[in-house]
């Protein structure tokens, strides 16, 4: 039972890894069409969030599966 458990962790974690990458990819995304519609402020803020949540999904891959060994 202990296994499944597991290996359901481990789905889990790849999962919410895909959709925290593609939420950001879309916000940047969104960031760049204010920017070109003359919202400045709000394109750059949405890029400048979008640059701090890639960071944070990078560290959670890199703790995660990379230096969990």
């Amino acid at each position: 039972m202990a296994q499944l458990f597991e290996v359901l962790y481990w789905v889990a974690m790849i999962g919410m890894s895909v959709v925290l990458a593609g939420t950001t990819i879309l916000v940047c995304a969104l960031g760049f069409k204010f920017i070109k519609d003359r919202r400045r402020v709000l394109g750059a803020s949405c890029i400048a969030f979008s640059l701090g949540a890639a960071a944070l999904v990078v560290f959670m891959i890199n703790y995660k599966f990379i230096l969990a060994a």
